[in-house]
């Protein structure tokens, strides 16, 4: 993922705040930066918050980032930090005022120790020794890895769900990636969507039934999870495009 520069190179006075205070200090005692943006409405936020940034091991891990809280709509929010989507969002950010990984939606315990994991290794720092692998960041400024969570956003703003069936190891799947969901028009047809990204056999996929026989496969639902369409296999762009108005139809 290509690293994102923060508007945060402004004249000290005029920065205010708890997160200013944060990454002020981050920049004197060069110090990453963990940033945890909520909303006041977002029931999954308080269960992030309550469970798995409460946890032992999650503490452990990001003992060595400065961490904060902030909301989504604060004016810090919006002068500092990237366009924020979706709530739950956790960003990484170097002493540099880089951003190195960006999270959406709630995580357990496991999957977001991944994530700092993550972070750690862009960062040049020593990881946790609890976690073996590492996670995929493709396009995470689109993308939420949590069905519950991406089926509250939706509820709150209107919008319908596109749930992609992953396998990192398909060329399909990679082909699909990078040429399919990055095509412009495609990314216009899917504006009233919400992006959730979840792998083939995970347990985030087996919780919700979402288990193709093929990956990628791409399941087309309502905010409260019925079905609308559900598109097995690869599809180009020309093809995919053909899928999403068909889910809009049953809308």
């Amino acid at each position: 993922m290509n690293k994102i520069t923060l508007f945060l190179f402004v004249p000290i006075l005029m920065v205010a705040g708890d997160l200013k205070d944060t990454l002020l200090k981050a920049k004197r005692e060069h110090k990453p930066i963990m940033v945890y943006v909520k909303a006041e409405k977002c029931q999954y936020c308080a269960k992030m918050k309550k469970t798995t940034l409460s946890d032992s091991k999650v503490k452990e891990n990001i003992k060595d980032f400065l961490f904060v809280i902030t909301d989504k709509n604060s004016d810090d929010a919006k002068k500092y930090l990237p366009s924020t989507r979706y709530t739950p969002t956790v960003y990484f950010i170097s002493s540099k005022f880089k951003v190195v990984n960006t999270v959406k939606g709630y995580l357990g315990k496991e999957d977001f120790n991944l994530w700092i994991d993550d972070s750690k290794m862009k960062l040049g720092m020593n990881s946790s020794t609890h976690v073996t692998s590492t996670v995929s960041t493709t396009k995470s400024d689109v993308w939420m890895y949590d069905v519950e969570s991406a089926k509250d956003y939706a509820r709150q703003t209107g919008k319908q769900l596109m749930v992609y069936v992953d396998k990192e190891a398909s060329k399909w799947a990679r082909k699909m990636r990078k040429e399919t969901f990055v095509e412009e028009k495609v990314e216009n047809a899917l504006s009233e969507f919400v992006w959730v990204k979840v792998q083939k056999g995970s347990p985030e996929a087996k919780r919700y039934g979402l288990n193709p026989k093929y990956a990628p496969s791409v399941y087309f639902m309502r905010a409260d999870g019925t079905s609308l369409a559900t598109a097995e296999g690869y599809f180009g762009p020309k093809d995919f495009l053909k899928w999403i108005a068909y889910a809009k139809s049953k809308i």
